[in-house]
């Protein structure tokens, strides 16, 4: 697939058949559970990895998060300091069920 296609995705599900792995659902129910549902509430990738020890460097973390943006699962929030910070939407929510 060329990495300039627009892609559509479908519940966890992408148009590419990949499925969301361990690390994205671990992502996507830590911004859930610690309420970063919008702008004012978003997190950090450091934030994300320290929250439940996901046993990932930030690194890896910032990079599937910054996937995810390009995904809809998350949206970009107010930044912390240099920091970027993330979200989860609505089609994040969805891809967790």
């Amino acid at each position: 697939m060329n990495p300039f296609e627009s892609r559509i995705f479908h519940g966890n599900q992408r148009k590419d058949g990949g499925a969301l792995n361990r690390l994205g659902f671990l992502i996507l129910s830590v911004l859930s559970k610690s309420g970063a549902v919008d702008r004012k509430s978003a997190m950090t990738a450091k934030e994300i990895a320290e929250a439940e020890d996901l046993g990932y460097k930030d690194n890896t973390v910032y990079k599937k998060v910054a996937e995810f943006e390009l995904m809809g699962y998350v949206a970009a929030g107010y930044k912390d300091g240099k920091a970027k910070t993330f979200y989860i939407t609505d089609a994040g929510r969805g891809a967790l069920e």
